[in-house]
C-alpha cells in the first residue's frame, strides 16, 4: 500500500488547519499603556491641585484682551485681598453676579477690598471684591489651551465610537480606512462646532469725531480681518485678543460687519499642511495590507 495513501492526502491550505491567533502588537500595547499612564497622572495631579484650593477655568469673553483671550486656560491658586497687588490677575465671583466667575486685573487695593478691570476697555468694574468673593490669583494663563480642553470630550467619545465600530470590520485595510476617514470627519466637525480659529466680537460702539466707531476684538486663535461690508468700508486686522477700531458709515443704515481668516504665506502653508495630513499619511505611510488568513 502506498504510504501517501495510507496517511491520507494533505488537506488543502486553509482547510482543516488550526486557526491562527492574532498576536498583540507590542508597540500598540506600549502606546496604550503610555497614554493611560499620562491620563492617570494628569488626573491625580488635577485632584491634588483642586484639594489644595487650586481651580481652573476657560475664558469665555474677550474682556482681558491679549493677556487672556477667549479660549485661555486660567489656573489659579488660593489668595487673599491682603496678598494681592495692583496688576495681579484674579478670579472671583462678585456679589452682584455670584453665578459667574470673572477673571480681571487688580486696578486698586483698598481697605474694603479690590477694584478690578478688564484689559480690553480699561473701565473699572462696578463692584468691590472681598476675600469672600475671591476664587484665587492666576498663576498660569495659557492662551489656546482652553480650546483644546473643550475639544477633548467630543474627540474622546467619538474616538471610542470609531474604535468600537472598527472592531466590527475584519479586513485590516478597510478598518484603517474607516478609522482614518472617521477621525478626519470627527476633528473637522468638532472644529466647525467650536470655531476656535476665526472669531471677532464688538465690545462697544460710540461716536468718535463725529463718526460712529465700533471697538472690536479678535476672539479666535488665528489672525482675522474684520471689515464693514460696504463700498469703501473700513477694515482692521486683528490677532487673538487684540482690540481695534472700525469706522462705520454715518448714513445710519444697517451695517454688516464680516470676519474672515487672514493669514500670511507661511501661516497659510502650515494650515494647508495640517489639513492635508490624512492624505499625506496615506500617500507616504499607506494603509496596512491584508493578513495572510484574510487574503486566503
Amino acid at each position: 500500500m502506498d504510504a501517501s495513501a495510507a496517511q491520507g492526502a494533505a488537506p488543502p491550505a486553509g482547510e482543516g488547519a488550526a486557526p491562527r491567533t492574532r498576536r498583540a502588537d507590542p508597540w500598540s500595547t506600549a502606546a496604550a499603556l503610555a497614554v493611560l499612564a499620562v491620563v492617570v497622572g494628569l488626573a491625580v495631579a488635577a485632584g491634588a491641585w483642586h484639594a489644595s484650593g487650586g481651580r481652573w477655568f476657560v475664558v469665555d469673553t474677550p474682556s482681558m484682551g491679549r493677556a487672556a483671550p477667549v479660549g485661555t486656560l486660567v489656573v489659579t491658586g488660593p489668595t487673599t485681598v491682603a496678598a494681592t497687588a495692583v496688576g495681579d490677575v484674579v478670579s472671583f465671583r462678585p456679589a452682584l453676579d455670584p453665578g459667574v466667575v470673572y477673571t480681571h486685573r487688580v486696578a486698586e487695593v483698598g481697605a474694603e477690598g479690590l477694584r478690578t478691570s478688564g484689559d480690553s476697555t480699561g473701565a473699572v468694574d462696578p463692584w468691590t471684591v472681598t476675600d469672600a468673593d475671591l476664587v484665587g490669583r492666576a498663576v498660569v494663563l495659557a492662551p489656546g489651551l482652553g480650546w483644546l480642553l473643550r475639544a477633548v470630550p467630543p474627540l474622546a467619545l467619538g474616538g471610542l465610537a470609531l474604535w468600537g465600530l472598527g472592531t466590527c470590520v475584519r479586513d485590516r485595510a478597510r478598518r484603517a480606512s474607516l478609522r482614518l476617514l472617521g477621525g478626519t470627519v470627527l476633528v473637522a466637525a468638532t472644529a466647525a462646532v467650536q470655531r476656535p480659529l476665526v472669531g471677532a466680537e464688538v465690545l462697544s460702539t460710540t461716536v468718535v469725531d463725529g463718526t460712529p466707531t465700533s471697538l472690536v476684538v479678535g476672539t479666535g486663535l488665528a489672525p482675522v480681518r474684520v471689515a464693514v461690508q460696504a463700498t469703501g468700508g473700513d477694515v482692521v486686522d486683528l490677532v487673538s485678543g487684540a482690540v481695534g477700531r472700525l469706522a462705520l458709515p454715518a448714513s445710519g443704515a444697517r451695517t454688516q460687519i464680516v470676519t474672515s481668516l487672514h493669514l500670511d504665506g507661511p501661516a497659510a502653508a502650515v494650515l494647508a499642511l495640517v489639513c492635508a495630513l490624512p492624505l499625506l499619511w496615506v500617500l507616504v505611510v499607506g494603509l496596512p495590507g491584508r493578513a495572510p488568513q484574510e487574503a486566503r
